[in-house]
């Protein structure tokens, strides 16, 4: 099918664009939670006006939180044990309290892999460990053909668990030969007060069907469907049963791949004879595992699932990276449609719809309807060029629209950036707080090449419309109409291509005429008197 970004369209194509907002409608409510990032302190989440901080990544599953700062780089770096340049103190503590002070909702990952760090010494790391993981030897086993992780997880770990037998108490030695999640939970809720007050999110570890590929020096074992489900149960309930008013996501998948599959489903032939699904009825593994943990919930009585949790990175070649040639810039642009449009082929290895937003919503709703939809890892990349920018704005236009629950970006959006300053345009637009509205309404473009996504301001008469201009070569001319019955105050704020800044300027006329240069981004703030 034909791209929707053209850098070749006929000239004077894009000299009257005519953007339509039926202000009007009843809308559907934009989650705040969609403006989320990962790892960022106080200032740059204020700055941001960032509403959640996601403490995750590959380094998070296997956290001491005793010690406190101490954890394990896994294949990202050797297998080392670390201290996260945090030599001293309680890291996870010291995030949730710069998250609490930047005005966001702290999101924590509780490592569920069964081992941690034994200490934060560099020199401390796992050695001998094969290229990739594999299915166990026996049903059970925690060793695969050539590989048993007995060793190296007596060097560089102390068991985990869920649940503590007996009493919690209070500051663990860090010599602590075991570790309890629910205990770490216990001690969150004691120092910064139970959900919303504290840490609103947990999330059962970090992309556990990877871990035989990533955490192979502990977990060479495989995943399975069962592994999944099982894992997510016992930790989930840990936290459910010190923290009720806490939100559980899982199973925080890694891709595409693993909607679908589970890690055991690789096998020798990249998931091709996928055994370990075909065991399961033939059903790929995310509406499984969600039909599962409903069953589960509703014998309970009680929901162990508030959000299903997701990872989702544009696959086609270069877009996650820095390159800014005109044809990965165009493709950048292009594969934002991968989260809702059905007619948009991924170019990438997928080489299908992905769909991703509507296809995540059906299987909630088929399985387990009410389960809020995260996507807690993405990045479109070309955070330092024009491309990126358009591409985030859009990223978060279509999270507000298609109705995402929670959304963090990995890891934040530099603030001197292009794409910082698409992050800023929903959130803090002018400087001081202003930000994108809560209530999303329908809006109309006559040119594909300029996408436009509405919001109202559910306390007041504000709306706001923010422009994207996908073409490369042209400036595109748009008229306005909000079908206001009224004159409104009109002000203009506008990421030039390229720029780390957002300028803004008044318009004589809500309607318009405004200017979008080529790869710019635009938000037009109207005020009714």
């Amino acid at each position: 099918m034909p791209p929707a970004t053209d850098s070749s369209l006929p000239a004077g194509e894009l000299s009257n664009v005519a953007v339509s907002v039926d202000s009007s409608a009843a809308g559907r409510p934009i989650s705040p939670f969609i403006y989320g990032v990962a790892f960022a302190d106080a200032a740059t989440l204020k700055a941001l006006g960032a509403t959640v901080d996601r403490w995750g990544g590959n380094t998070t599953t296997r956290y001491n939180w005793v010690i406190g700062h101490a954890w394990n780089s896994a294949r990202d770096w050797e297998f080392r044990n670390n201290d996260g340049g945090h030599p001293q103190g309680q890291m996870a503590e010291a995030f949730v309290a710069g998250a609490l002070a930047g005005g966001a909702v702290p999101l924590i990952t509780i490592p569920s892999i069964g081992f941690v760090a034994r200490n934060d010494d560099n020199q401390t790391k796992s050695v001998g460990v094969p290229a990739q993981g594999g299915p166990p030897l026996a049903p059970g086993s925690s060793a695969i053909a050539g590989y048993n992780p007995a060793a190296n997880r007596q060097v560089t770990s102390v068991p985990s668990f869920a649940t503590k037998p007996g009493q919690f108490t209070l500051s663990p030695p860090a010599s602590s030969q075991a570790v309890y999640q629910d205990e770490w939970v216990h001690e969150l809720q004691r120092r910064f007060g139970a959900a919303p007050k504290g840490v609103g999110y947990f999330t059962i570890d970090n992309e556990p069907d990877l871990w035989s590929t990533t955490h192979t020096d502990v977990h060479p074992v495989r995943m399975s469907y069962d592994d999944m489900l099982s894992n997510y149960q016992q930790y989930a309930l840990a936290v459910k049963a010190q923290d009720p008013n806490a939100l559980l996501l899982g199973p925080d998948v890694s891709g595409w791949t693993g909607y679908f599959y589970s890690d055991l489903d690789r096998g020798n032939d990249n998931f091709t004879t996928h055994a370990d699904r075909t065991a399961h009825g033939g059903q790929p593994f995310l509406p499984w595992w969600l039909g599962q943990v409903a069953k589960a919930d509703r014998a309970r009585g009680a929901r162990s699932l508030d959000l299903l949790d997701v990872h989702f990175y544009p696959q086609a070649a270069g877009v996650f990276s820095e390159r800014a040639d005109t044809a990965t810039q165009a493709l950048r642009i292009r594969s934002v449609r991968s989260l809702y449009d059905a007619n948009y082929t991924d170019e990438s290895w997928i080489a299908t719809p992905v769909e991703l937003i509507p296809r995540l919503k059906q299987w909630i709703a088929q399985q387990y309807p009410g389960t809020g939809l995260a996507i807690t890892e993405y990045n479109w990349g070309g955070e330092k060029d024009a491309s990126g920018a358009v591409a985030l704005a859009e990223v978060l236009g279509i999270y507000g629209r298609e109705g995402v629950e929670l959304a963090t970006y990995w890891t934040y959006p530099p603030l001197d950036s292009p794409a910082g300053a698409a992050f800023r345009l929903y959130r803090n637009f002018d400087g001081h707080g202003a930000r994108f509205g809560d209530i999303s309404l329908p809006v109309t473009t006559s040119q594909t090449a300029v996408v436009a996504y509405a919001a109202r301001h559910s306390e007041s008469h504000e709306l706001d419309v923010v422009l994207v201009n996908e073409a490369a070569d042209q400036t595109a001319t748009v008229h306005l109409n909000f079908g206001l019955g009224e004159t409104g105050v009109a002000t203009q704020f506008q990421v030039a291509p390229g720029s780390s800044a957002i300028a803004k300027s008044p318009l004589s006329d809500p309607a318009g005429p405004v200017a979008l240069p080529p790869y710019s981004v635009t938000l037009i703030q109207v005020v009714q008197r």
